[in-house]
């Protein structure tokens, strides 16, 4: 009796494992393609999430990818709206007038040149999103 019930024991434990390993190799192939998107920001994983939500769970792709299920449901609702369009727009805008500079022009600089060309925005809107896309200008050579 009681090697049957160890026999069973045995069995259950190796079906929990192998249960744990199917599902480790989800999380790394879930990792594995989208692997591109993670650097580009939480929209793209979103993106990748809807793209491949018939294939894999959205609770185990929001639990790899560290994303919280509820914004990603409320993106799903209203992916773009007029606010996000409009950061979108004044990231390339900043991003391009950056470039052309040869990121020697700071917030303040970009502000005046964006103003100039009729946009309407402050040096430290600038200032916040080029620190969100992680841009700083660089110093003269002395």
């Amino acid at each position: 009796m009681k090697q049957k019930n160890n026999l069973l024991d045995h069995n259950a434990e190796i079906l929990l494992l192998e249960k744990k390993i199917k599902k480790s190799e989800l999380k790394f192939e879930i990792l594995k393609n989208a692997g591109p998107c993670i650097i580009q920001g939480k929209y793209e994983i979103f993106d990748f999430i809807l793209k491949n939500e018939f294939q894999y769970s959205i609770r185990l792709m929001t639990e790899v990818l560290s994303v919280d299920r509820r914004e990603y449901h409320r993106w799903k609702i209203n992916p773009l709206n007029e606010t996000k369009k409009k950061k979108i727009v004044m990231y390339n805008e900043i991003t391009a007038v950056f470039w052309a500079f040869q990121k020697r022009y700071g917030s303040d600089r970009i502000a005046a040149v964006l103003q100039h060309s009729g946009h309407k925005l402050s040096g430290r809107t600038v200032r916040k999103y080029m620190s969100e896309m992680g841009l700083s200008a660089k110093g003269k050579n002395k």
